[in-house]
């Protein structure tokens, strides 16, 4: 409504009225089309991201609606874009100023009523704008470790601890952790330092791939794609609420089907040792067929032998730089 058309002081009233109103019309629908089509390039391309990118994506968000919403939203375009044309021509016919702010009257009217009917759309997409934005941003070039377990196992707060994410939430109760959350793992060293992206993965249930929800699928997808170590964590503990005979069957089908023929190492960790039984801790071991050397035993919580996977992790990745 601002804006004003250069006209001669000395022009008529007419010819005033129409450029004004023309010049009007112009500015707020080329405004709208500007901001629908940033709305429209600001969400990405699901089909065109890395396949890790692109599923993860698929499981937060729709896709197929996602497209359907931006196809609704890109088809505004030529109406309004129509409604211009239209009104600048009507314009350039009238006969008296009056009917100029009439027919600028209409032409919002006629576009607000497009607008509005575009208001769940546009919610739609900035909801899943705000899923979207919880994707981590990964560094293909720096190997990414995946800590994974039961809920409630102490996986965020191994994470926690070692890594340069202190803002994940810790509880006592299962499920905390919804999504994937990255941090990053720097170990020092006397001239140099390694640095190790590291990814806390919601808790994963023992049943069947089919049965299991959008949150666990998460921690299934970090796995399968982006995973160039496994850190699995155990509670040998009644504790998490998880019996030991289902984190083991959970262990067996992430170590057969996601260490990729001996490609991807995984590293067992018995965690809550603060808590642990040493009957607990045997029976554990004896069921892996591990021996002393073969597992952690931490206190993820208290940080107490964490430095012993750090220092795993330093002989491990220790000629990263070389």
């Amino acid at each position: 409504m601002k804006s004003s058309a250069q006209v001669s002081k000395n022009a008529p009233i007419l010819i005033k009225a129409k450029k004004k109103e023309t010049k009007r019309i112009k500015v707020a629908i080329e405004d709208l089309i500007e901001r629908i089509l940033k709305i429209i390039k600001s969400v990405p391309m699901i089909d065109e991201l890395p396949d890790f990118y692109k599923e993860l994506a698929s499981i937060l968000v729709d896709s197929d609606e996602l497209k359907l919403t931006l196809g609704k939203l890109n088809g505004t375009l030529p109406v309004l874009s129509k409604i211009e044309r239209e009104y600048t021509k009507k314009l350039s016919q009238i006969e008296t100023p009056k009917e100029a702010d009439k027919l600028r009257r209409e032409t919002f009217g006629r576009v607000s009523s497009i607008i509005y009917k575009q208001n769940k759309n546009l919610e739609y997409l900035n909801n899943i704008r705000g899923s979207l934005r919880e994707i981590p941003s990964l560094d293909y070039k720096m190997p990414c470790l995946v800590v994974a377990g039961a809920p409630n196992v102490g996986k965020s707060s191994l994470v926690k601890e070692i890594s340069t994410n202190k803002k994940i939430d810790v509880q006592e109760y299962p499920f905390t952790t919804k999504k994937l959350i990255l941090g990053h793992l720097i170990i020092k060293r006397k001239f140099d330092e390694i640095r190790l992206q590291i990814m806390d993965t919601p808790g994963i249930l023992d049943r069947p791939m089919s049965k299991r929800n959008s949150i666990e699928l998460q921690a299934i997808l970090a796995l399968r794609l982006i995973a160039d170590l496994i850190v699995f964590i155990f509670d040998p503990t009644p504790s998490s609420g998880y019996t030991i005979e289902s984190q083991i069957e959970l262990f067996n089908e992430i170590k057969v089907n996601f260490t990729k023929d001996g490609k991807i190492d995984i590293i067992t960790v018995f965690n809550k040792m603060d808590l642990a039984k040493d009957s607990e801790i045997e029976y554990l071991k004896n069921k892996l067929n591990l021996n002393e050397g073969d597992y952690f035993l931490t206190n993820a919580l208290s940080g107490e032998n964490l430095e012993l996977i750090t220092s795993h992790l330093l002989n491990r990745y220790g000629n990263l730089n070389d």
